[in-house]
């Protein structure tokens, strides 16, 4: 292996000059928060909280705390977009990934063409024609009530497993980074970190509402876009390498972190250029044709080509961070080769927990006050993370459950309140106080629960907890919109099925004991089409008649109507 033709000279005697903190064979390294890491987390903390109090004083109804007046700036609400789904989950697996199993991940992005044509030509006229609040009106317009409960009820399910998820990525991150020198509280970090963001972003979602949260994304991209460029910048620094230093150390670490195989007929081959594509194919048209926190932050835009603007930043940035972080994947491998005795405690090997060498390295090697500069970016992306899920979740509670409307097969704006505005407002933030406990009492499960498996990456995770409501949940939309004859009794069953299939697939290996488990990057493509054809093949039998009204909110129906006069341009 690599490791034993690299020279392992420690940074002491090679850049001690450039202000190096790496010494060979020590097996801790953190050193603990400084009085500047301190003052940064509280000044980030000030200015969060302020933004919340001050936007949480503008809001007069549910249409401010939801879609911010759909008057939000597009720049604004493209970064939003990015942060939210660009959550510490990404930010700590796309490193992990590189330095576990190398570029196969980044071959997804040969997929970004064919989405942005999907999102761009079809799913944001579609829904800023419709100009909805809540996502799953439209399961109600074309199918019934059934059908937008269901609809609700998966969103509301992969919302909490997702903020579950990353409550827990970011606290794992925050307990590696603060290191073993500073002040202890009794038991396991974890649970302590877990609780404190939990409690601080249901308090910050009821009082904000989107438009805070969209600012604070703002924020957050700029901090997680210096973490990264510190990492980068830190390894450069130390080591005096470059990129092609660290793409050479790679190729000759292992095949695959140069090189990918194109295709294989075996789903349990983890990786193929062919099984990423299809990932971050079918995610991102998901996630934005179907997903109530990426459709809620179109909603707030003013009209048709503010959303599509705002898709375009995302998609520039997200395609840059990306970058970044798998360039920073390849520096901490190189990095952790050369100085082994810098991994943390109980590590031998960089590939035994890739996930964990990130915020190690930032937390163990930056100087004073840069370290309390990431931890708030932890903290901002986990905390925001929250905040937008919680809120959309809210969203949906509310417009969904407890403010049923009639839906009016001839009215193109779409439901009807039936609510008091002030009864609605005070119901969102309610439920905001609930969902979040429900996501600190999760996230505490996870934790414990990822005790026993410390061979799962943060990305093997993702379809378990969360990902599996993807597929079923954005075919629903799809046979709604292109299946003229799917109706209530056709659609149900087949997204049903799906759900089914999601979840043999996502938890193959622990339901069946199988020594090798499918491909993580297939999760949402098998049950997506599997519920899609199904319900093609039962419409042929079971379809509705021409004349069916429920027929006028097919995709091709939606877009020959007029324009609304303040959502088209």
């Amino acid at each position: 292996m690599l490791e034993a033709a690299l020279p392992h000279a420690s940074v002491a005697s090679t850049g001690t000059s450039k202000g190096a903190s790496v010494e060979e064979g020590s097996a801790q390294l953190s050193v603990g928060l400084r009085p500047a890491d301190y003052v940064t987390i509280v000044l980030y903390f000030l200015l969060t909280f302020g933004i919340s109090i001050w936007f949480g004083r503008k809001q007069k109804n549910v249409d401010d705390y939801f879609v911010g007046g759909r008057r939000m700036p597009w720049f604004a609400v493209g970064l939003s977009i990015l942060a939210t789904l660009f959550s510490t989950l990404s930010y700590l697996a796309v490193p992990g990934e590189m330095i576990n199993k190398g570029i196969g991940y980044f071959m997804g992005y040969l997929a970004e063409p064919f989405t942005a044509f999907v999102v761009l030509g079809l799913w944001i006229p579609f829904f800023m024609r419709l100009r909805l609040t809540s996502a799953y009106e439209y399961l109600e317009l074309r199918f019934g009530r059934i059908a937008r409960t269901l609809g609700a009820s998966l969103f509301i399910a992969l919302r909490l497993g997702w903020m579950s998820m990353v409550t827990f990525a970011a606290s794992k991150a925050l307990t590696d980074m603060v290191g073993t020198d500073s002040p202890r509280l009794p038991g396991d970090d974890i649970y302590w970190t877990v609780g404190a963001i939990g409690v601080i972003s249901a308090v910050y979602t009821a009082l904000g509402g989107i438009q805070a949260m969209i600012w604070v994304d703002v924020i957050q991209c700029m901090l997680l876009l210096s973490g990264v460029l510190l990492a980068i910048g830190g390894v450069a620094w130390m080591d005096g390498t470059g990129p092609v230093d660290w793409w050479h150390t790679a190729s000759q670490y292992g095949p695959t972190h140069s090189s990918v195989e194109f295709f294989s007929f075996d789903v349990t081959t983890r990786t193929t250029v062919v099984f990423v594509m299809l990932g971050n194919f079918f995610w991102t048209i998901s996630t934005h044709g179907s997903d109530q926190v990426v459709l809620q932050r179109y909603f707030s835009t003013s009209s048709l080509r503010s959303a599509r603007r705002s898709y375009l930043i995302n998609l520039c940035v997200n395609f840059s961070m990306s970058v970044l972080l798998g360039m920073a994947g390849l520096a901490l491998l190189a990095f952790y080769l050369k100085h082994p005795g810098a991994l943390p405690e109980g590590i031998t090997t960089p590939t035994a927990r890739p996930d964990r060498l990130f915020p190690h390295f930032l937390g163990s090697q930056l100087p004073a006050g840069c370290v309390g500069l990431i931890i708030s970016a932890f903290l901002c992306d986990a905390i925001q993370t929250l905040e937008s899920g919680i809120n959309a979740i809210s969203a949906v509670v509310t417009n969904d459950f407890f403010n049923p409307s009639k839906a009016h097969a001839s009215d193109d704006v779409g439901p009807v309140s039936e609510l008091s505005e002030s009864s609605k407002l005070k119901i969102a933030r309610g439920v905001a106080v609930v969902v979040g406990a429900i996501v600190l009492s999760t996230a505490l499960a996870v934790a414990y629960w990822t005790k026993s498996r410390p061979d799962l990456t943060l990305l093997d995770m993702m379809p378990k907890f969360f990902n599996l409501f993807v597929g079923p949940l954005a075919a629903l939309f799809v046979v709604g919109m292109f299946i003229p004859r799917a109706r209530t009794r056709t659609a149900i069953p087949a997204a049903l099925l799906g759900l089914t299939l999601s979840i043999l697939w996502s938890w193959w290996r622990e339901i069946t004991g199988a020594e090798k488990a499918p491909s993580p990057f297939l999760a949402i493509f098998v049950p997506w089409t599997t519920t899609v054809a199904s319900a093609w093949l039962l419409s042929l039998f079971f379809g509705s008649d021409e004349d069916d009204p429920k027929r006028n909110y097919t995709w091709r129906s939606v877009m020959k109507r007029i324009p609304h006069p303040t959502g088209e341009e």
